[in-house]
């Protein structure tokens, strides 16, 4: 039937075991996918030791001029990100001593209004 053959030629394309195959071609193919898999854990964790700034001696001049790219990008993202912090806690400060602003007028309303009332009262005296 075509379509398995088209199957069996994507899979060989993508590098995936035939479907047919027996077990010693699976277990390659798997073995196959766990040393992709542990080369690229390996370059991982050596570029996260490099932005950590260790083991630096194995990079030439044109890695560390990447590196030193990186780092760059990487420093200007977290300040403009500190900014957009800032500046949003700075207006929710703003929204906050407005609030109290208000409330303080309200306050002080209200009081003004219980003097008149009351002119005699000592309870207030002082404030």
């Amino acid at each position: 039937l075509p379509i398995y053959r088209t199957i069996a030629k994507y899979r060989e394309e993508v590098g995936l075991p035939p479907l047919h195959s027996d077990g010693s071609r699976t277990v390659e193919f798997w073995r196959s996918e766990i040393n992709k898999l542990m080369r690229s854990i390996d370059t991982l964790e050596a570029r996260n030791k490099h932005l950590a700034g260790e083991d630096l001696s194995t990079l030439g001049m044109k890695e560390l001029r990447q590196l030193e790219r990186q780092l760059k990008a990487g420093v200007e993202r977290i300040r403009a990100k500190k900014r957009r912090v800032a500046s949003e806690h700075i207006s929710m400060l703003k929204r906050k001593h407005k609030v109290l602003q208000e409330e303080n007028v309200h306050l002080q309303k209200t009081l003004d209004e219980l003097m008149e009332e009351n002119p005699s009262s000592t309870l207030l005296v002082g404030l």
